[in-house]
């Protein structure tokens, strides 16, 4: 029986261990996707097994070390209550996100440099199940004007072979707010201190994960980060917002802060701020006939504080 695309969908769970699955989906959730990718369900480098004959031809073709990697696409929105975990968090949590709960206030999410969580997943898709443990990655935001913003995370996990289906009934359904759109009565931006007229703004944590398969050892980890984007806004007169100038940087580096505050009602606003931001490169494009500014985002921390940025639901 053939195979439908549409019916897909992923649950995820911390592991209280790395690498070792669960038994089943009590305490998971079952999250709410805006897209799966096909991903790379059996990744892995690969050598040939080659031998001298005579005679021409490819040799068999092995896989050292397998893996998985997987991309889940979720709404850039709130779990809908302030002070309450995104359904989304154990993502965040296990790319390299420390998660602090206020409760009845917010939820603040900050990159650390270590003690790293991991999370495992079930793939489901249309009667069977890719059950992945001991999964890390990396994310990036995307918020575009009159568009529905999204945060995309790229997963690299343990593998473990393709199955049929597991009873997805003791995971939890996802509570999800509803993402809104970009735009002017949604969603306010600052940078440093300039209201800019803004088209779009993205951020790349910029994580490198590696999968490492050792003599007694596999396991995936965070390795290193650089935390960059980019924002594409109108141009304004120099002697309103000098940005030419910020971007500068042969007789010293400007770092200002960035913020992009999304939703106005209490459990559905989205604050993404960085107080050490610089401004890098700077390009002049076309938007609707109107001079926009094209500018490079380096987020960058404190010297070892982990606080390139926050990224805080209210």
């Amino acid at each position: 029986m053939a195979k439908k695309w549409r019916k897909r969908y992923a649950v995820v769970k911390i592991e209280s261990a790395y690498g070792v699955p669960s038994a089943d989906m009590t305490g998971a959730t079952i999250l709410e996707v805006v897209m799966l990718d096909g991903g790379n369900p059996y990744a892995g480098n690969t050598v040939d097994r080659e031998r001298m004959r005579d005679g021409l031809g490819a040799f068999e073709q092995v896989n050292t070390g397998p893996y998985v990697e997987r991309q889940i696409r979720v709404p850039y929105a709130g779990q809908g209550t302030a002070g309450t975990a995104p359904a989304y968090g154990p993502l965040l949590r296990a790319c390299g996100m420390s998660e602090t709960i206020n409760v009845d206030t917010d939820v603040v999410y900050q990159p650390v440099s270590d003690g790293h969580e991991s999370v495992e997943v079930w793939w489901m898709e249309d009667g069977q199940m890719q059950h992945i443990s001991g999964a890390r990655g990396t994310w990036s935001l995307t918020s575009d004007s009159q568009g529905l913003p999204y945060i995309q995370f790229n997963l690299t996990g343990l593998y473990k072979k393709t199955e049929a289906a597991a009873d997805a009934s003791m995971a939890d359904q996802a509570v999800q707010a509803k993402e809104l759109p970009i735009n002017k009565q949604n969603t306010t931006a600052n940078i440093d201190g300039h209201n800019a007229c803004m088209s779009s703004l993205s951020l790349d944590i910029g994580n490198t994960v590696e999968y490492r398969n050792l003599i007694n050892c596999e396991s995936v980890h965070i390795t290193d980060r650089q935390a960059s984007g980019s924002t594409n806004i109108e141009a304004p007169d120099l002697a309103t917002k000098d940005y030419f100038a910020a971007v500068e940087s042969h007789n010293g580096v400007t770092l200002v802060p960035v913020t992009l505050t999304h939703g106005s009602v209490a459990g559905n606003i989205v604050e993404l701020k960085g107080n050490q931001v610089q401004l890098n490169s700077i390009s002049p494009t076309n938007n609707q006939g109107i001079m926009h500014y094209d500018i490079g985002l380096r987020w960058l921390p404190t010297g070892s504080d982990d606080n390139d940025f926050t990224l805080t639901f209210k």
